[in-house]
């Protein structure tokens, strides 16, 4: 059975979307992070494997243009629709369930969002589909052969987020656990294991060259889990909190409206009489859900796996309508595009900012709030692409504010990633420096050979170490944008003198790895 034409017009329709608004707004803080890792290319990063700074690196012909860092993910929004609708069609589904499918995994607002822009997460639902559409058609054809095609989706995802290992792995058990332990008896299997561990050998070395920082940077992670300004959070460094976050984060990502259909999917796989040699992925999510509660990850880690969930939903309830009336099926598919049209405007920015402001105080979200009593922008994922240039500008005033003799020795110090990847895209237009940052893979890059003497620091997050470090921390200036209001308060710049040591003698104190 072929995949029908609506699946591969609905694919393309994703990516045109994607398209056509994934750059309305700005750069996240991690594309500019990326960016600045892109300048100093390597097998790996403190936080990161290497592929989206590679990516970004693609884009420099073009000048880091926002269209061209965003133009994979879109690509890659329209490949996982292909590739979900392909899981549809080996469950046996027909035309409308690969529509509904295509449908819902358009416009998810997890998937939406993970199309939008650049992270390390651009190739999990893509790759984490292929893994999980290889796997069946391993069950359904018994060919060994597929695991060489699976070492190749497997060392590709890998070299974006390490997290697909944790997906290959829970399909292997989902395999043992449910009669299928002699398809693990290959040695195809054998040659793809060590293919991939041979093709990431130079990002395991350079992790271990490096004293294994991802290790540092997971646990931080763990640690320091905060909720947004108006006190609503999706994560907590509880357990049981966390566990709580991560249930409602999943039917939130997916839309509420689109329950009905990956938890159709997640019941048929499991008690279905068709579906029973497909009984693994269902044992796989679980498996995975278990690991994500228990290492107090964060919901958009299953992201990857919805696909297949969802395609088995479609074909569950194209089965259910196949003996109702002819007009349920268009009445439903009305409904998918309504709800999908409904909660779109959350992850992909449909609507122009004042518009989506609106939006978002007509459906709730945005509520008055103090010390103001006014209406904030409340998305995280919005808030976060807003400011950075102004916040560029006042630092620049800051800056050319010093005494020209002083100014040239003054090192400018950003105290996480986000504002240095900012500082240092947007500060050549206004003459600044290249930026230093103790965060993650600036901090190996040092303190580029300043001494310490005259310091810019941008943040608040280490002025309890900056007092002890130097003998004068004083306030310059105040950056605040309304828009950031969701994010974080007012950002403080500090200029700092008289440092008790030279700075490369206390940049270790200074190390942080962590968002």
């Amino acid at each position: 059975m072929k995949l029908r034409p609506a699946a591969y017009a609905l694919a393309l329709a994703t990516v045109a979307l994607h398209l056509a608004f994934n750059h309305r707004f700005g750069y996240y803080r991690d594309e500019l992070y990326f960016i600045d890792c892109a300048h100093h290319l390597a097998w790996g990063y403190v936080d990161q494997p290497p592929l989206a700074p590679l990516v970004t690196w693609m884009t420099a012909p073009v000048g880091y243009a926002l269209w061209a860092v965003r133009l994979l993910p879109a690509i890659l929004s329209g490949i996982t629709v292909l590739l979900a609708c392909a899981i549809a069609r080996e469950l046996r589904g027909g035309g409308f369930a690969q529509a509904v499918t295509a449908l819902t995994v358009a416009l998810a607002p997890g998937f939406l969002g993970l199309g939008y822009a650049l992270s390390t997460e651009v190739l999990s639902p893509a790759v984490w589909s292929a893994l999980i559409l290889l796997t069946v058609r391993l069950v359904k054809t018994k060919d060994q052969r597929l695991y060489i095609a699976m070492a190749l989706v497997v060392t590709l995802g890998l070299y974006a987020k390490y997290s697909v290992a944790a997906c290959a792995v829970a399909l292997a058990l989902g395999l043992a656990l449910t009669g299928n332990a002699r398809l693990l008896r290959s040695r195809y299997l054998v040659f793809g294991v060590a293919f991939v561990v041979a093709m990431l050998l130079p990002n395991a070395l350079w992790q271990a060259s490096h004293g294994f920082p991802m290790l540092g940077v997971i646990h931080g992670d763990q640690l320091n889990r905060h909720a947004l300004a108006n006190g609503v959070a999706d994560e907590s460094a509880n357990l049981g909190l966390n566990a709580a976050y991560f249930v409602a984060t999943q039917i939130a990502y997916q839309n509420p409206f689109f329950c009905v259909i990956w938890v159709a999917g997640l019941v048929a796989l499991v008690r279905g009489k068709d579906e029973t040699p497909y009984r693994f992925i269902a044992v796989a999510y679980s498996l995975l859900v278990v690991l994500i509660v228990a290492t107090v990850g964060r919901g958009y880690y299953m992201e990857g796996f919805y696909a297949a969930l969802f395609a088995a939903g479609a074909v569950a309830i194209e089965r259910f309508f196949a003996t109702r009336a002819a007009w349920w099926r268009p009445a439903f598919t009305i409904a998918v595009c309504a709800g999908g049209a409904a909660f779109a405007p959350l992850a992909l920015p449909v609507l122009s900012l004042p518009s989506y402001m609106k939006y978002e105080i007509a459906i709730g979200l945005s509520r008055p709030a103090p010390p103001d009593g006014k209406h904030h922008l409340i998305n995280p994922l919005y808030a976060d692409q807003l400011g950075w240039k102004t916040m560029t500008q006042t630092v620049a005033h800051a800056y050319w504010s010093l005494p020209p003799q002083q100014r040239a020795g003054t090192a400018i110090f950003a105290d996480r990633y986000a504002y240095a990847g900012a500082i240092d895209f947007f500060g050549p237009a206004f003459g600044l420096p290249r930026v230093i940052s103790p965060n993650n893979s600036y901090y190996l890059w040092g303190v580029r050979g300043y001494s310490g003497d005259s310091m810019l620091a941008v943040g608040a997050t280490d002025y309890p170490l900056l007092v002890r470090s130097f003998g004068s921390v004083v306030q310059v200036a105040v950056y605040r944008n309304d828009y950031r209001w969701i994010l974080e308060g007012p950002l403080p710049i500090y200029l700092c003198t008289r440092p008790r040591a030279p700075l490369t003698r206390m940049w270790p104190a200074f190390k942080y790895y962590g968002l």
